[in-house]
């Protein structure tokens, strides 16, 4: 009965990916760290296939649409559970890290050699200008992410 009463307000998504995506992961507030983490290993999949080449502009549109409505759960669920408070540029740096599974390899383009990263996250060095410029482009973050808060 109550089906047929929504069934006009139906969202007319058209793409495969789309309903299995909203089916399977749909966005709603995350209440648990199981929760939390099958999202987020969701949205990293996601967003590395949105990097890849082969894709056309249907599925590119989807995932987006995707990552924007269930983001917003993630990042309220990262801001209750994972309270940083007044965190150094370093912390920052390695929390980034770790929520992307990089290494200090995987950053050491950015900021000038492995060394350099090694010394930045033991805190012998301070993240440059340049640094903070690179590494906000790589985790597509504002540079004031870098600044303590």
């Amino acid at each position: 009965m109550l089906e047929k009463k929504l069934k006009p307000y139906e969202d007319p998504v058209n793409d495969t990916l789309s309903k299995w995506l909203y089916v399977h992961f749909p966005p709603r507030p995350i209440s648990t760290k199981r929760m939390y983490e099958h999202y987020r290993g969701a949205v990293r999949i996601l967003m590395q296939e949105i990097e890849k080449e082969g894709y056309g502009k249907t599925f590119r549109t989807a995932v987006q649409e995707y990552l924007n409505s269930v983001l917003p759960f993630i990042e309220e669920y990262e801001k209750k559970e994972f309270e940083i408070g007044s965190a150094t540029p370093e912390e920052v740096l390695r929390f980034l890290m770790e929520q992307s599974d990089l290494s200090q390899y995987d950053i050491a383009s950015d900021v000038g050699g492995q060394p350099v990263v090694s010394e930045i996250l033991n805190g012998k060095r301070r993240l440059t200008r340049d640094h903070i410029e690179q590494l906000s482009k790589r985790f597509k973050v504002s540079p004031a992410t870098f600044f303590p808060h």
